[in-house]
């Protein structure tokens, strides 16, 4: 919870005591200003309510988006996972690609390290021209191609491209509905103080039409 959220709460409980205090005391002096009062106090009663359902809704929907992004993370490693295989099988017909490979396993490692969504994301995305260069290979190998091994990975691979497809639609959704709440009146007037702002659409790039295109060449072969 922020600490503007606990803010709000605790002012809100202390003025809920103050309000029952005052009208107390209102009470006893006014039937008049006690009638004023709890209508003032109902007015606050209500104004809280809405914060409250306000601050659960904009949280249940912010974990839908986090939930999401964590479908999308774990595709990404299962694709980080399968690139060594991809690179010892593709690496036995050829030397020329000798920097691709290198490039990617670097890039790999750094992936694996990083703790940050966002910079995940650039690196899945920049191995995408890497794989497709090391899947082209295959184009000029047919007895790579026709491999069961190569077979097996395409399979895999073009599984997890379809997944990583699926959540990317799952986790665009969320983010569009938790950013349309926050834009709405009078969400618009709680959504900075709770913490809730903005978030971003992540461009995640697929190696699904290589994929799709190598798997049926070998099927026709």
């Amino acid at each position: 919870m922020s600490k503007g959220s606990k803010f709000w709460i605790f002012g809100m409980i202390f003025s809920f005591v103050l309000f029952a205090v005052i009208g107390g005391v209102m009470t006893m002096v006014s039937s008049a200003a006690a009638i004023a009062f709890f209508v003032i106090a109902g007015i606050f009663f209500i104004l809280s309510i809405m914060v409250i359902v306000f601050y659960n809704n904009m949280v249940y929907y912010r974990n839908k988006v986090k939930e999401s992004m964590a479908l999308i993370d774990i595709q990404l490693k299962m694709r980080f996972d399968l690139i060594p295989n991809l690179v010892e099988t593709v690496k036995g017909y050829t030397k020329h690609e000798e920097k691709v490979f290198k490039s990617i396993a670097k890039l790999r490692n750094a992936a694996m390290q990083s703790t940050d969504e966002k910079e995940r994301v650039e690196y899945a995305n920049k191995a995408v021209p890497m794989m497709k260069s090391i899947i082209a290979i295959a184009e000029d190998y047919p007895k790579l191609k026709s491999g069961v091994l190569f077979k097996d990975l395409m399979e895999q691979l073009s599984d997890i491209e379809d997944r990583i497809a699926a959540s990317r639609r799952i986790y665009d959704m969320n983010v569009n509905e938790y950013n349309t709440l926050i834009e709405k009146f009078p969400n618009t007037l709680f959504s900075k103080s709770f913490g809730f702002v903005r978030m971003e659409l992540f461009k995640i790039d697929t190696a699904e039409k290589m994929v799709t295109k190598v798997t049926l060449e070998s099927e026709e072969e």
